[in-house]
């Protein structure tokens, strides 16, 4: 078995030995009002690790009206974090990291079929761009490529129902930055996609977003840049009383029916751990152990 695949396989035995413990025990992580699932590459290539394959993410949405969830747009959470109105229960925001071709090219598909809005999160350094994001040069070099979007493929992904939001410029964590280069990233950025959106920008995504990759300055230079709302990639939910620059999400992976469950429910927010600066070093350790570290 692959490093890669065998990593996969005891994530998802983690996760659904976890969920399946908390829910025997009753126990909850309290309120709840958004969960916000984290995709990146939706694509069928082989030998392509951390991508969801097309088919498991048509079955998760799917899922998600099965279990009577709420997906709702960019602008509701807004509405929720900013002027206080109420979400529906059991809300769902869909986001995409990363600026991947494929969010257009077969994510787009599966959400019209479902009537689903979702975010997408762009690094504006790879937009027409064809070399390969930092944590896919390995990848580019055995001849796999994910490719990123085209500026000009921003407005067929908003018309597609795709909100396109920030994700910096050269997908490089704001904490291996010197301040004024993180506050170049997270302004430039928002200013460049506003004069080709011609609206504002409101939301930010941190680059790969645990606790360790930024830092309480980087929250003051996203509120200063203006926007109102910002996206970790620590796992868990989220509450009204959440800070709305340090919302969390789920890392969605291609997990089995009853572990997605479980993670939506909330039962495995245990695993928010790994997320913390500890939890960040410890993984690190353990990708390059099995020699599935990326940058």
């Amino acid at each position: 078995m692959r490093a890669d695949r065998f990593k996969q396989v005891l994530k998802n035995s983690v996760y659904r030995t976890i969920g399946e413990t908390a829910s025997a025990i009753g126990a909850s992580n309290g309120e709840r009002s958004l969960r916000v699932l984290m995709y990146h590459k939706v694509n069928d290539l082989p030998g392509n690790p951390l991508t969801m394959p097309v088919s498991i993410f048509d079955e998760q949405m799917d899922q998600l009206r099965d279990l009577d969830y709420t997906v709702v747009g960019l602008d509701a959470v807004l509405d929720h974090y900013v002027e206080g109105k109420s979400l529906p229960e059991r809300a769902v925001l869909i986001t995409f990291d990363d600026g991947y071709y494929d969010n257009l090219g077969n994510a787009a598909g599966v959400l019209r079929k479902y009537g689903y809005p979702a975010v997408l999160f762009v690094p504006i350094g790879y937009l027409d761009d064809r070399h390969p994001l930092p944590h896919e040069e390995h990848l580019a070099a055995q001849g796999i490529l994910n490719r990123t979007i085209e500026w000009a493929e921003l407005a067929e992904l908003e018309h597609e129902g795709i909100r396109i939001e920030s994700h910096g410029i050269s997908h490089r964590p704001l904490a291996d930055l010197e301040v004024d280069e993180a506050a170049r990233e997270i302004a430039l950025s928002k200013l460049r996609l506003e004069e080709r959106l011609g609206r504002p920008v409101r939301a930010f995504s941190y680059v790969k977003g645990s606790e360790a990759h930024y830092k309480p300055v980087h929250l003051s230079l996203v509120r200063q840049a203006g926007y109102d709302v910002a996206f970790t990639a620590v796992s868990g939910s989220n509450s009204q009383a959440t800070d709305p620059l340090q919302l969390r999400r789920y890392n969605i992976e291609p997990y089995s029916p009853r572990t997605f469950e479980l993670v939506l429910a909330g039962a495995c927010d245990l695993i928010s751990l790994k997320d913390t600066v500890t939890g960040t070093h410890a993984r690190r350790l353990f990708n390059a152990a099995l020699g599935t570290s990326s940058k």
